[in-house]
């Protein structure tokens, strides 16, 4: 199972990764907006958002099992 610092660690590295694309995640979608995007833009901004997705659901999973913790 895991522990209390593992989640706490493991929210704060997902936290990072979010951080750390968001500024290329905003110029990719500005610029697919403006339909400006290159073939491999676009394959990197499906990815990203790809990577978000999956990074939203650990965080959930994490909160879930924080309150299970919680609770038991």
């Amino acid at each position: 199972m895991m522990t209390q610092r593992t989640l706490d660690q493991l929210e704060a590295a997902l936290d990072v990764v979010r951080n750390d694309l968001s500024p290329r995640v905003e110029e990719l979608a500005e610029r697919s907006t403006d339909g400006e995007l290159t073939t491999e833009e676009s394959h990197e901004y499906a990815e990203i958002v790809r990577l978000n997705d999956m990074l939203g659901l650990l965080k959930l999973r994490a909160e879930a099992l924080r309150t299970v913790r919680a609770v038991s």
